[in-house]
């Protein structure tokens, strides 16, 4: 597989803003719940893996959101991060497949919802088994209750997601930006 110059910096270039969105600090609250914090960063992921593709939707969802993971402090959720974020960019890409042009707004909101909902699957998974077994004091009944932050930080990314991409998809900007 020929990887172009192009490419590598568009991948680059949505890592960074991954990276970017989810690091800000006035866009994120914190969770009381597990000491994470939500976020929209995962719009940025929607719209790399929608744009761009699995393998960018990956990398950039993964290393982007790592970054962020470790330039804020949070080290304890880095592992989890670039693979939970990694995955729902890799899955995001890969249901909306654009081999064919720009993929329907069906298939977009299916693929952000199923990416959303990895993600939320992906952290309960983490801090049920790995944050427990860091801090014994972590009760089941926390984990829980920070599902509903999580699947409201998947929602209000996916609707962010579908909104720029459709102002993005009626303008040339796309166009001639994958060309």
């Amino acid at each position: 597989m020929r990887i172009t110059t192009k490419k590598l910096v568009l991948c680059a270039l949505m890592t960074a803003i991954v990276f970017l969105i989810t690091f800000t600090p006035f866009l994120q609250i914190p969770s009381p719940m597990t000491q994470g914090y939500y976020n929209i960063g995962d719009a940025a992921i929607m719209i790399a893996a929608i744009l761009l593709g699995r393998k960018v939707g990956f990398i950039a969802g993964g290393i982007g959101s790592l970054l962020a993971d470790v330039v804020t402090g949070y080290y304890i959720y880095a592992p989890a991060t670039l693979i939970v974020k990694g995955i729902e960019g890799y899955i995001i890409g890969a249901i909306a497949n654009k081999k064919n042009g720009v993929p329907s707004r069906l298939r977009q909101a299916v693929a952000v919802t199923a990416g959303g909902l990895e993600m939320v699957l992906g952290y309960f998974i983490y801090q049920a088994t790995v944050i427990r077994m860091i801090n014994p004091t972590l009760g089941m009944a926390s984990i829980i209750a920070d599902i509903p932050g999580n699947l409201i930080q998947g929602a209000i990314s996916a609707v962010l997601a579908l909104v720029f991409l459709t102002v993005l998809y009626r303008t040339n900007t796309v166009k001639n930006l994958l060309r």
